[in-house]
């Protein structure tokens, strides 16, 4: 996936990977932080595979640089991937599903501990991704993926009051 937020992000403009990683980064209203390496490996990957092209720009007293750009390969990949649907909502390989169902198995049955911890956290996380969303520089798409982070940890509260339902139901049995 990041291989296509980076082939959109030079569909505007060349760039050399750290501004790559610097919009991609502010994209996301600073919630998910990439790699050096990784921004790097994947241009090389793109690179390797005719999306993108390289050139290098040379600086006064600092190494030079590698510009990428996308190319028409790239722009028709990148077209094909925002044509197609994701695999779907369903996301049963989670972490905190896992966890739940863990506790379940080895705390006699009693995941209180990780759910309290869990609400905890995600009630933090909300606070911090509303705070993010209220900027009033961000860009209006970095504004709606805040708005659907908020909204599924949303979704996962009222799992968490469900679980904690159905254990309340099980100790009244």
């Amino acid at each position: 996936m990041i291989k296509f937020l980076l082939l959109a992000l030079l569909t505007s403009r060349s760039c050399h990977g750290y501004e790559l990683k610097t919009e991609f980064e502010h994209l996301f209203g600073g919630t998910w932080p990439l790699n050096p390496g990784q921004v790097y490996m994947t241009l090389q990957r793109l690179e390797d595979d005719g999306l993108v092209s390289s050139h290098r720009v040379s600086q006064d007293l600092l190494p030079d640089r590698r510009v990428f750009t996308i190319t028409e390969d790239g722009r028709q990949e990148l077209k094909r991937w925002t044509t197609e649907p994701s695999d779907g909502p369903i996301r049963i390989r989670d972490e905190m599903f896992a966890k739940v169902l863990t506790a379940m198995l080895v705390d006699r049955g009693d995941p209180s501990g990780i759910l309290w911890e869990q609400r905890r956290s995600h009630l933090q996380s909300i606070a911090e991704l509303r705070e993010r969303k209220s900027d009033p520089e961000l860009h209006p798409a970095t504004r709606l993926v805040l708005e659907g982070a908020i909204l599924r940890a949303e979704a996962d509260l009222r799992w968490l009051d469900l679980c904690e339902e159905k254990l309340r139901e099980g100790r009244e049995r």
